[in-house]
């Protein structure tokens, strides 16, 4: 019993001392600030935690990946198939719009801004017939409509063609007739 006494007595001696060297080894770095183990907190290198960086990116990615999807205006239920009142939104690619069934096609790009859906005109389909339309002078980089949310999906403001800058007036009323509405989610 003595034995086991002592040798308990011996390993309580040996864990104080290791915790008084450790004790005094950090007061010491704490001392001495050039010690290569010396940082402040605020100074410290950190690496960034990969789900916290770019946050606004994911969201971004995330609510465009929500908006995405195929959309029937709400006035024209009758057309399931979607031959012509229905959008499919996607924010990567092209989508096909129609501008007047079985006759006018073209290819849509969508961009987010903000709430809303900029569509931009990006060629005509190969469902389009011959036609006498200036396909080639109407502008890829200004807006032809805007999907704006509503309560049960989007509402579409169709702006229509432009040439040089201004709406090409002729070609108003494509688009807005089979375009212009109230869509929801299909």
């Amino acid at each position: 019993m003595i034995i086991c006494l002592f040798s308990c007595k011996n390993n309580n001696e040996q864990d104080i001392d290791s915790e008084t060297n450790q004790t005094e080894s950090i007061d010491r770095d704490n001392e001495n600030p050039e010690s290569p183990d010396y940082a402040p907190i605020d100074q410290m290198e950190t690496t960034p935690d990969p789900d916290t960086t770019d946050s606004s990116e994911k969201t971004d990615e995330t609510s465009s990946k929500s908006l995405s999807g195929t959309y029937i205006r709400n006035d024209h239920p009758e057309d399931w198939n979607c031959s012509c009142f229905c959008i499919e939104v996607t924010m990567t690619g092209t989508s096909e719009l129609c501008l007047s069934k079985d006759k006018l096609y073209i290819n849509g790009r969508f961009e987010q801004n903000g709430n809303n859906i900029d569509i931009y005109y990006s060629g005509k389909s190969s469902k389009t017939g011959d036609s006498d339309l200036p396909w080639d002078k109407f502008e890829k980089n200004t807006p032809i409509a805007v999907l704006s949310p509503s309560a049960n999906g989007f509402d579409l403001d169709w702006k229509g063609f432009t040439i040089n800058g201004e709406i090409a007036i002729d070609y108003a009323l494509y688009g807005k007739k089979t375009l212009e509405g109230t869509y929801k989610r299909k």
